[in-house]
């Protein structure tokens, strides 16, 4: 049997069942698995660490960072559009070559595999990022920036390390060559993204069967990765691109008939890619560090800190620098707000997957068998950094707190919109009225009402919150309570029927998906 597959196979379910023991808790992921993937790469039995890189680069990076680009907002991202490029680009740039530089100050490697280094940890981690800052409870607009940045970044991180690695394999790299390299990564991989993004938008909303469209976008991140691989881009970025142009299509057609289908298949998938993902760079911390020579190990003992305080130092300067130049040309808000927004956004710069995989992703030899020097080094240091900026990143709660840097204030915001969407049902519903009266069925005068009460007491909660009493709210809640236990009972005699009664299952099935659809509903109102 295959070694990658039987590795991914096993790895995946002992990473789930912890993940599933880690959730149920309340806790954050990443920093479990990783420690539980270390204590079982370091053992003498179970799964080993994955023997292919660039296999797991694309069966578990790509579609787990199409599934994060899937979960964002186009329409969100825009309004930041600025910062996140800055940070996803100008930010990776600088990061590379602080962090290449200040290794060169330390260790006596070539100048491309220091650089290479620095490319490795360019990308902050969307997973840890966003779990973090939404816990936190930080504003809608940091948590837009720091998601848009960690998406992006993968790209242009993963690119600066193939231009460094190309110029490790040749020698010496001009500046003209680098800047053609990168262009052509990042014009190709938005390209490819957008065109194959467009392309499956497409085909969704053309298609009468939901389940063969959106399995052709189960297996689009893979295609699309590849694809943009073969023409020298950046496959990491035609994923993402693609992902935000999807998302955005489905959820701008109000009637698309697949959106809670695909959104529940992808929560389903981007779960368990990322238990994965942490759990394969837990894997292999064990077998990189017991591979270091002594001088090797040295040089860990002094990378690891000068790396980190690079890192931290380097986003802080810039993220300081771009809120001064933003402030300059007047785009941003009030000076107290600014400078706390900047404190947080230098702050939240943990690494995670892509940086592991990235880092081994680095070959063993160049194309004409000479080995990889420092291989081994740059991917100790890399998961070093890893799980030390997990660990600070659960400082950034306490520090927005400490900064006192609150939440949006949406209650007055959703009691509108919710007025809105009730004065629009209401109008609807009078046009209803209209159609029934005139084809000689009026509604039911019991329905309409109901309808009718229901849209005008949302209307009146907006216009006079105070005016919903505690004991209205008692009564909704015990109305969508009591919803629930009957629509649940439902369910259970429907089961009871087709065990005990011999009701055929291929009738029962789709009953249930209406009562469960029917919960949902129920469960979301319920909040």
């Amino acid at each position: 049997m295959n070694e990658t597959f039987v590795t991914l196979a096993a790895a995946a379910t002992f990473a789930v069942a912890i993940g599933v023991f880690v959730r149920q808790r309340g806790w954050g992921m990443a920093i479990p698995l990783l420690v539980a993937g270390a204590i079982v790469g370091a053992l003498p039995v179970g799964p080993t660490a994955p023997p292919d890189p660039e296999v797991i680069l694309i069966v578990v990076l790509a579609p787990l960072v199409f599934g994060e680009a899937l979960g964002s907002s186009y329409l969100d991202l825009r309004k930041v559009s600025r910062p996140v490029l800055a940070l996803a680009i100008g930010l990776v740039v600088a990061t590379t070559l602080g962090v290449g530089f200040a290794t060169l100050a330390f260790v006596a490697m070539p100048v491309a595999m220091a650089m290479a280094l620095g490319a490795v940890l360019a990308p902050t981690d969307a997973v840890a990022v966003s779990a973090v800052a939404r816990r936190a409870g930080l504003p809608r607009r940091l948590v837009s920036i720091l998601e848009g940045e960690s998406l992006v970044n993968d790209g242009t991180g993963l690119t600066a390390l193939r231009v460094a690695l190309v110029a490790a394999a040749a020698g010496a790299l001009t500046l003209g060559e680098v800047t053609r390299v990168f262009t052509l990564a990042v014009v190709v991989g938005v390209g490819v993204g957008a065109a194959g993004g467009a392309l499956l938008s497409w085909v969704l909303r053309r298609s009468k069967d939901l389940v063969p469209a959106n399995a052709l976008v189960l297996v689009a991140p893979f295609a699309l990765y590849l694809l943009a691989e073969e023409f020298q881009g950046s496959g990491i970025l035609a994923v993402v691109v693609a992902g935000l142009v999807i998302a955005h299509t489905q959820n701008s057609d109000p009637g698309h008939t697949g959106r809670l289908q695909s959104v529940t298949v992808w929560r389903h998938i981007t779960f368990v890619l990322q238990a994965l993902a942490f759990f394969l760079v837990g894997m292999e911390i064990p077998d990189v560090l017991g591979r270091l020579n002594l001088d090797d190990r040295r040089n860990l003992l002094v990378l690891v800190p000068v790396v980190l305080v690079t890192l931290i130092v380097t986003r802080v300067i810039f993220v300081f620098g771009m809120m001064g130049a933003s402030r300059a040309t007047h785009q941003s808000g009030s000076g107290r707000r600014a400078y706390q927004g900047a404190a947080i956004l230098g702050w939240a710069g943990a690494r995670g997957p892509v940086s592991g995989m990235a880092a081994f992703s680095i070959p063993l030899t160049f194309v004409d068998g000479e080995l990889v020097p420092y291989r081994d080094l740059i991917l100790g240091t890399a998961f070093c950094i890893i799980v030390i900026t997990l660990f600070l990143s659960l400082t950034l709660g306490p520090l927005a707190r400490a900064l006192r840097v609150g939440t949006d204030d949406d209650e007055n915001l959703l009691r509108r919109v919710d007025a809105r969407l009730a004065r629009a049902a209401l109008d609807r519903l009078t046009d209803i009225e209209v159609e029934a009266s005139d084809g000689g069925i009026p509604l039911a005068p019991e329905v309409s009402d109901r309808l009718r009460a229901d849209a005008e007491r949302r209307i009146d909660a907006s216009a006079n919150p105070e005016s919903v009493s505690e004991t209205q709210e008692i009564a909704m809640h015990q109305l969508i309570s009591a919803a629930r236990a009957m629509v649940r009972a439902e369910q259970e005699e429907l089961i009871r029927m087709r065990d005990e009664e011999g009701v055929p299952d291929a009738l029962v099935r789709p009953i249930l998906h209406e009562l469960d659809l029917r919960d949902q509903a129920l469960r979301t109102e319920q909040g």
